[in-house]
């Protein structure tokens, strides 16, 4: 009996990592943007998980993480392009799930308008540099991220590419070839878009078939774009893998992202240990659902801030005044009034629009690809 004890208790001990290796941390997809809870000193608040940025930290927290100033200096790219020196910190103070997460470098930053954007208090950014030595593999079904101290296996493994590192912010880039051109990106979670590709990449495998978007394009840290974009399917290959038809957006100049458009139809382990990213295979295929255009509180009023530049819109402009969604007034504008309508842009297939000029438009909501048949 006693040997039996032992052997049992020795193979639990075996077993026990197999079991218990891995941390379970459920997410919120708002505005594509992975967004987690964090805790600090026993108080959660909101981060967006984003493997294309340094670690972020909201400068209303400052003098609550025990932080310490260190002696560099971050010079830091936003997703615009945009450049900034940010002075770096160090904490032990950051914990995910059942997590710690310590010696942790981070910067402060006014990121107030996040919160705006996502209609929930945002206080930080999780970044690359906080993803080190383990694996997160990203469920968009259960909206969960599973994070491992060693590798495992994926099932239905479907694509992988290695990937280099910035660095000091840890970011994570791969290359890609598209239309045969060989491009290289930033796998960047927190990106909304699918592929965003710079002007330059743009020209050299764009056709004569795409779709226009104008008006408000971006915010991001220290910038905001505004101007046109081009969207387009287009067939892309990851390692030896041809992922078929992807959806592909051009920008001015900002680096080459990879985003959640892309990412959320693929099982996927971003493998920090072995500098790997792997894919399992597609739950769904590429789709882009819009009502062709979004809104935004400007001056106490609504306005029309970007458009697909499509027949069926001819009579809608940008910077054109909403006075009333459904049945919902928004002549004067807030916050809470716009979270509202924010709310009925995401529930909604169906919306009815009205002018200040009175005129009334209802705008179905599509998957807007299929235009470009």
């Amino acid at each position: 009996m006693r040997n039996l004890q032992r052997h049992l208790f020795l193979l639990i001990l075996i077993l026990f990592p197999f079991f218990f290796n891995a941390t379970t941390i459920p997410f919120e997809l708002i505005d594509g943007k992975i967004v987690v809870s964090v805790n600090i000193k026993n108080i959660p608040h909101n981060f967006i998980f984003d493997s294309g940025a340094f670690t972020i930290v909201s400068s209303e927290l400052k003098g609550q993480l025990n932080e310490k100033k260190s002696k560099i200096i971050f010079e830091g790219v936003d997703a615009n392009n945009a450049k900034s020196k940010m002075e770096v910190f160090s904490t032990d103070h950051f914990q995910i799930s059942d997590l710690t997460i310590k010696d942790v470098n981070f910067s402060f930053a006014d990121i107030s308008w996040m919160s705006g954007r996502a209609c929930k208090k945002i206080s930080g950014i999780f970044g690359a540099n906080m993803m080190k030595d383990k694996v997160w593999r990203i469920d968009f079904k259960t909206k969960t991220i599973n994070v491992f101290e060693k590798s495992q296996e994926l099932s239905n493994n479907f694509a992988a590419v290695s990937f280099s590192q910035e660095n000091f912010t840890g970011v994570p880039k791969i290359n890609v070839k598209i239309r045969n051109h060989n491009i290289d990106f930033i796998f960047d979670t927190g990106s909304g878009m699918g592929f965003t590709i710079n002007e330059k990449s743009y020209n050299q495998i764009k056709d004569k078939d795409f779709l226009t978007f104008e008006g408000l394009l971006s915010q991001s840290l220290n910038s905001i774009v505004k101007g046109q974009r081009q969207v387009d399917l287009m067939e892309v290959e990851l390692g030896n893998t041809k992922l078929g038809d992807q959806i592909i957006d051009s920008s001015s100049d900002s680096p080459n992202l990879i985003g959640t458009k892309f990412i959320e139809n693929y099982l996927v382990d971003l493998d920090f240990i072995n500098k790997k990213i792997i894919l399992g295979k597609a739950e769904k295929t590429p789709e882009y659902n819009s009502f062709g255009i979004a809104v935004a509180p400007v001056d106490n009023s609504l306005v029309i801030v970007n458009k697909l530049e499509i027949p069926q819109l001819s009579e809608l402009h940008l910077t054109d005044k909403i006075i009333r969604i459904n049945d919902t007034d928004t002549v004067k504008m807030n916050l809470e009034k716009f979270c509202k309508i924010k709310e009925l842009f995401e529930k909604n297939s169906s919306i009815t629009i009205e002018n200040d000029s009175h005129k009334k438009f209802t705008l179905e909501k599509t998957n807007v690809l299929k235009y470009l048949n």
